[in-house]
């Protein structure tokens, strides 16, 4: 699991850091946990490309407020699968949470048990919800969750993947992959590029840029169809 604390209290985030670190060393787990203390800078970390499975979020910051950090990850970057804690010490957000859809409300002062139940939550929704992408380089087997990838590029023989987490090549061929990932919002926008339409950042007439940065172009023969996307999202 790939953690964010975001709060501009730095007692509370170093607090809900040490309570996931030690329940994942007691329970042999491989958790990454980030630490922010502003909206702004988490949601500029994200737009370079990182991605969390679940982030403990502040509602009260100074600066963008928790609630707008939300939406801006739910409505504006189109990400619905990033788990959100909201964190509070007042009550008074239920209609704009609403729109948010987070997994769960903490209270201050922080519960250690409440959060431990929260990332036990958000590893059972993950594992029920990731479907994985399989491919093969000589003997060994690769998985990586759908989620993560962010586009294909058929480079010849071989295929690039790119993913929230990095690159890698192997050999194949884009109609192949294109059938694999059929069902998934993934979208072939020229004869050498498969994209991810959930990591779509910005939808131009000619081109698209993902989330990651990469700016690939749209061939003459899709661009109509992606016209109408921007009037109808798959």
């Amino acid at each position: 699991m790939v953690i964010a604390v975001c709060d501009d209290d730095k007692k509370i985030c170093s607090q809900i850091e040490k309570i996931l670190l030690d329940y994942s060393s007691r329970n042999c787990l491989k958790i990454q946990v980030d630490i922010f203390f502003s909206g702004e800078s988490l949601l500029s970390y994200i737009k370079q490309g990182h991605s969390y499975d679940l982030i403990y979020l502040d509602i009260d910051m100074g600066g963008m407020n928790g609630v707008e950090v939300g939406l801006q990850l739910r409505k504006v970057m189109k990400d619905y699968t990033t788990e959100i804690v909201y964190i509070s010490g007042i009550d008074g957000y239920d209609r704009q949470l609403f729109d948010v859809q987070p997994l769960h409300f903490i209270a201050k002062p922080i519960k250690a048990s409440i959060v431990i139940d929260d990332l036990k939550l958000a590893m059972e929704r993950a594992q029920k919800s990731n479907v994985f992408f399989q491919y093969q380089k000589l003997h060994d087997i690769y998985k990586t969750p759908v989620n993560d990838i962010i586009y294909f590029e058929s480079q010849n023989r071989e295929m690039k993947i790119i993913t929230t987490r990095g690159e890698d090549y192997f050999y194949g061929n884009i109609e192949d992959i294109e059938l694999k990932v059929a069902g998934h919002q993934f979208l072939r926008i020229h004869r050498s590029f498969l994209i991810n339409y959930n990591h779509v950042a910005i939808l131009r007439y000619s081109e698209v840029v993902m989330s990651n940065g990469a700016i690939l172009p749209i061939s003459r023969s899709k661009r109509q169809g992606f016209r109408n996307l921007q009037i109808n999202e798959i």
